[in-house]
């Protein structure tokens, strides 16, 4: 009799803890608070890329993974419903144009640089074009295209163009170009050539929507994946979430749907 009562009580224990732990679960779960609206990183969180390029207007073409000995590929200026594009950008600007030394630039300073070493400049108004995906009910990627009548200035080394034309003397080579009523401007060994075009142009591959977002020392810098082995980016805070595509719903103005 003293075993079987030595096993009821030991039953009775284990049964006690079982209870309590069970209660003491349901409790905890419940003092837990419901969070209303939306978390950080959620997709509210992320601005349209349209709403960025009006609020940031300098953006830097690079790599895909960048770093700070990563070189700017182009520089995209977006102010007042236009947007300038500073590309063709030779090797000794490059280097200037490391996200390591623009950290501390103004914008400024470095649509200078851009500027004067760019031997391709495109500028206009623009709309952001939206590519549906296959079911067509969401953004697959987003083109900022160039529209039409926007300025073409296009930088070349003279004594090249010159021996290309197979003409026999520099100045006959100038003389063809003003028969032709090319407008053009020469500034040293290069010459420069003016042109506004009438077809509207994209201007950078598209974006993808790929998050890409890098702090290089002090400086942050968020955007999108263009193309597949590249991004767009500009400089943000630090508490900055990220960008996003704009949606087919939008209402803004200035972005179409497959060029509707």
């Amino acid at each position: 009799m003293d075993l079987r009562k030595k096993w009821l009580a030991m039953l009775a224990v284990i049964a006690t803890v079982l209870l309590l732990g069970a209660c003491g679960g349901k409790e905890s779960s419940d003092e837990v608070p419901i969070q209303d609206g939306p978390q950080d990183g959620s997709p509210d969180d992320f601005i349209p890329i349209s709403d960025g390029f009006e609020k940031y207007p300098v953006w830097f073409e690079v790599s895909d993974n960048p770093d700070r000995n990563s070189t700017v590929r182009a520089v995209y200026v977006f102010e007042d419903d236009k947007v300038t594009s500073y590309s063709n950008i030779p090797d000794s600007t490059r280097d200037k144009l490391r996200l390591e030394k623009i950290n501390d630039l103004s914008d400024n300073e470095i649509i200078q640089i851009a500027k004067e070493g760019s031997q391709s400049l495109y500028e206009g108004k623009y709309t952001l074009d939206i590519t549906l995906d296959r079911l067509g009910q969401n953004t697959e990627k987003l083109s900022v295209i160039l529209e039409k009548d926007y300025t073409n200035i296009w930088t070349f080394d003279k004594e090249s163009l010159y021996w290309e034309s197979g003409l026999s003397s520099m100045d006959e080579y100038i003389a063809s170009l003003e028969k032709e009523g090319k407008e053009f401007e020469i500034n040293g060994d290069y010459i420069t050539f003016t042109s506004v075009e009438k077809e509207p142009k994209s201007i950078l591959p598209s974006i993808n929507g790929g998050i890409v977002s890098q702090k290089i020392f002090d400086k942050s810098y968020s955007g999108l994946s263009i193309d597949d082995n590249y991004s767009l980016l500009t400089r943000v805070d630090d508490s900055f979430i990220g960008f996003r595509l704009d949606n087919p719903d939008t209402d803004k103005k200035n972005v179409t749907i497959e060029e509707k």
